[in-house]
């Protein structure tokens, strides 16, 4: 059995954890990431992040192109901008509810530029399950998505279990 050690954004150490081999392809929608970010280095970034994971992601430049994407495939987690097009806006706050709207188990991981604790407040209300303030190390959110995956197939196999 192999293992690696991922960083727990929960406990802010790093933990050894089995390693899950990449699953068959009939599984793939459960290892779908969508990031969301108006910045093309930041969705640069985020492709090549996972480029080398076992992780199937999708990267949109604007919350209709994210929202048409919801709505056709099936992801475990979206990664969000709160800020869109330079603007004050927080449209990625709306973006949540439509996430917890059309996709209800997908977890939610906001990040921002222009954070505060009544933004976090306000995330979190709406369905947020993280959030983070930048500048984040990219290894970070990478961490985070190994551990929410093994979460995800620990209770997945657990309730096949159950009677």
């Amino acid at each position: 059995m192999t293992a690696r050690f991922l960083y727990s954004t929960v406990t802010m150490n790093f933990k050894l954890v089995p390693h899950t081999p990449p699953l068959n392809t009939g599984n793939r929608a459960e290892r779908r990431v969508l990031f969301v970010d108006d910045e093309p280095a930041i969705v640069f970034a985020y492709s090549r992040l996972l480029g080398g994971e076992r992780f199937q992601h999708d990267v949109c430049e604007t919350i209709e192109d994210a929202t048409n994407h919801l709505k056709t495939k099936k992801y475990f987690a979206v990664v969000s901008d709160v800020r869109f097009s330079g603007s004050g806006n927080e449209d990625g706050l709306f973006f949540v509810s439509e996430v917890k709207k059309v996709q209800p188990d997908a977890k939610v991981i906001l990040v921002t530029g222009y954070g505060s604790k009544d933004l976090e407040m306000c995330a979190r209300l709406l369905g947020a399950s993280h959030y983070f303030e930048k500048p984040i190390r990219p290894f970070l959110i990478l961490s985070l998505l190994r551990e929410l995956h093994h979460a995800a197939l620990e209770q997945d196999s657990t309730s096949a279990f159950r009677i």
